[in-house]
Parts: C-alpha cells; structure tokens; sequence
C-alpha cells in the first residue's frame, strides 16, 4: 500500500511540474493537477492538503539528500567535499533539465525560494559560536542557491563542471 501511495504522490507532484511548464503556479488548480495525473480528486486530498503542499512535497524530494550532503560539507574545508557535493547538485539539475528549463522562471523562484526556506531551517541547527561559524554556512548555501536559480533562468548554458569550478573560487575563500 505506501509504495502505491508513493506513485500516487509522486504522480501528483510531476503532474504539477509538468503543468508548472505551462502556467504559473498561482493559477493551477487542483482539478488541473487531477486531471494531469489521472488522479481521482480523492486520492490529491488523501495526499495533500493543498497545492502548497505538492510545492512542499516536491521539495522536500529534492532538498532530502541535499540537505544530508550539504549540511556535512558546510563546516568542512576539504575540497574534494565540496567538488562532490556540488557535482551531484548541478547533475540533478542537469538531468532534469528540460523539465526544468521549461517551468516558468517565477515558477522556479517559488521552488528555490521554497528550498531556501529548507536550507534556512536546516542551517539553525549547525553548531555557531564565531563570526565566521554563524554567518559562513548561510552565505555558502546562499551562493550556491543563487547561482544554481541564475544559471536555471539563463538555460543551463554552462555544464556542470564549469559550474563547480566557478563556485569553488568561492568556497575556497570563505
């Protein structure tokens, strides 16, 4: 049952994606998402509450295991690290990106702002008793958040790699 449950969400959520192609988030309804996923409406509310919470729920997919890499990797100093963590980050971009491409660029802020939000919560919980400590994390995941949303909004142009390197000149300076 939780794994039907599962594609059922999973469903719902790429039918949002998929319309967020299309229009603005704002203005996709429930019986869009429905629709889209071929979906009894029964089964949206058995999920979600909201259109709000597939946004939340699309999120927490994609921040789940950037969160577990990133959270290690803020307090670290070690390079390779960080090269790591940021390749996987540009590559689940880079894998998704005619989806991505394709949602509108305000749709997109909705998403990184959402994420940042996550980042946010996540961040309090790292140990602070510097300067440095409190504020050098939340600029890094800052950096890393804008500079992913600009290279989405401008299409991807640059690979991934010409990404890491380019964030890694400033990783290594904080």
């Amino acid at each position: 049952m939780a794994s039907k449950e599962m594609s059922v969400r999973q469903n719902i959520a790429n039918a949002l994606m998929d319309l967020m192609t299309e229009k603005m988030y704002m203005d996709i309804t429930v019986t869009e998402i429905v629709n889209t996923a071929q979906v009894a409406r029964a089964s949206f509310y058995r999920n979600f509450n909201s259109v709000s919470d597939v946004i939340d729920y699309i999120i927490d997919d994609l921040s789940h295991e950037f969160m577990e890499d990133i959270l290690p990797a803020l307090t670290s100093r070690d390079e390779r690290r960080w090269r790591e963590f940021l390749f996987e980050y540009f590559y689940r971009f880079s894998r998704n990106q005619r989806k991505m491409a394709a949602i509108h660029s305000k749709n997109a802020a909705v998403l990184f702002s959402r994420m940042d939000q996550k980042m946010q919560l996540q961040e309090k919980q790292l140990p602070k008793t510097t300067l440095h400590e409190k504020y050098t994390a939340f600029g890094k995941m800052g950096l890393i958040n804008n500079i992913a949303k600009k290279w989405m909004d401008d299409g991807m142009q640059e690979t991934p790699e010409e990404m890491i390197n380019y964030i890694m000149t400033f990783i290594t300076s904080f």
